[in-house]
């Protein structure tokens, strides 16, 4: 079996899988409570948490199937992208097991480990493939023709669309993580009013903006008076509790409005990346892919558009280690990767994936 680990931003994940890549156990521990109230990650914070609990996921997952460090075949972990002082974490914890146990460290890219996510819940899906990684750190449009084998077609300018999802949300007096608290508010709203502008209108470009969204979502709270700046953060159940001084419609309004604007900007884009690479499959993936208003728009463009539509079980959209198992072991069959030297990885805050050129339309 192989053991996966991923501790890239706050959540502290690890999976056992068998050589045939079914998922034998996969846990995930959660650090929002201690982030929320600062209404989004606190990277020391962070890597601290991972210090404590990922020592306590391992053990737990060895003991609850009897695993001893002879049963594993190789250790996987997630070297990049993300918070370097979590990374390192993860690295550190993968090398010494890798070490004692005399078997391969297989480094993933965290992007990468999002991208073929879905073939956990999939069996129908193929490459090639279009796919969309959206959370809240990435935003990456890639055509995935194979195994490794991937074109970069466009990329976020700024911010990640998880990102702003969650700075919408904090500006509005929400918790971190703001993206599935702007879903609920959408969804209890159901005609908004604004027109907020759609990024980079017009350009021949596949990349997004979402700052410059952002910042319009602002001065429309500014000018409505429900711009909260150095006040407590509240969660949505709290909101709700709320006696109701004629801003909370208002509040729903703008949330709806920006949830709107979001399905449209990856509905336009989708729909020109099927134009441009008439690829029959699409995949949407990542901790954005929970959001339901953006699957069911791309379920219809599907539709439209006569092509076939993935996307992984909501516990496979956010950060987890059967992703990144899954991925290490399709290499390992594959002997595309290199983890001969595996006690000098190191973790990096940037992926290649990021960093490959954007193919020109």
């Amino acid at each position: 079996m192989i053991l996966a680990i991923e501790t890239s931003c706050d959540d502290s994940a690890v999976a056992l899988l068998d050589w045939d890549g079914r998922v034998i156990i996969s846990e995930i521990s959660s650090q929002v409570d201690l982030h929320k109230k600062y209404g989004g990650v606190v990277p020391e914070i962070a890597s601290r948490q991972h210090l404590t609990t990922l020592p306590l996921l391992l053990r737990h997952i060895f003991d609850k199937h009897a695993v001893e460090l002879s049963d594993l075949k190789a250790v996987a972990v997630t070297y990049a992208p993300g918070l370097i002082g979590s990374l390192l974490v993860g690295v550190s914890y993968a090398k010494t097991l890798a070490w004692v146990a005399g078997v391969p460290l297989v480094p993933v890219d965290h992007i990468e480990g999002h991208l073929l996510a879905p073939f956990l819940d999939e069996p129908n899906l193929k490459f090639p493939f279009l796919a969309l990684v959206i959370s809240g750190g990435h935003t990456h449009l890639i055509v995935a023709k194979g195994l490794g084998n991937y074109e970069l077609l466009g990329k976020t300018m700024d911010d990640a669309a998880g990102e702003a999802y969650d700075k919408v949300a904090k500006l509005l007096g929400f918790q971190y993580p703001g993206g599935p608290i702007i879903e609920k508010l959408a969804n209890d709203f159901s005609n908004p009013t604004i027109s907020f502008p759609v990024p980079l209108k017009g350009r021949k470009s596949l990349d997004f903006s979402f700052s410059g969204l952002k910042t319009a979502v602002r001065n429309e709270a500014i000018k409505k008076g429900v711009y909260v700046e150095k006040e407590r953060l509240i969660s949505y159940e709290e909101f709700l509790k709320t006696p109701d001084n004629g801003k909370k419609s208002i509040i729903q309004d703008i949330a709806a409005s920006f949830q709107r604007i979001m399905t449209k900007i990856i509905y336009l884009r989708f729909q020109e990346a099927l134009r441009v690479t008439d690829l029959k499959q699409m995949v949407i993936t990542g901790g954005v892919a929970a959001n339901r208003g953006i699957r069911d728009c791309l379920t219809q463009l599907a539709e439209q558009e006569n092509r076939d539509f993935f996307y992984p079980k909501l516990v496979n959209c956010t950060d987890n280690a059967a992703m990144i198992g899954w991925t290490a072991l399709q290499h390992l069959k594959s002997g595309n990767i290199d983890y001969t030297d595996g006690i000098t990885l190191n973790a990096a805050s940037k992926s290649p994936i990021s960093q490959m050129t954007v193919e020109l339309q």
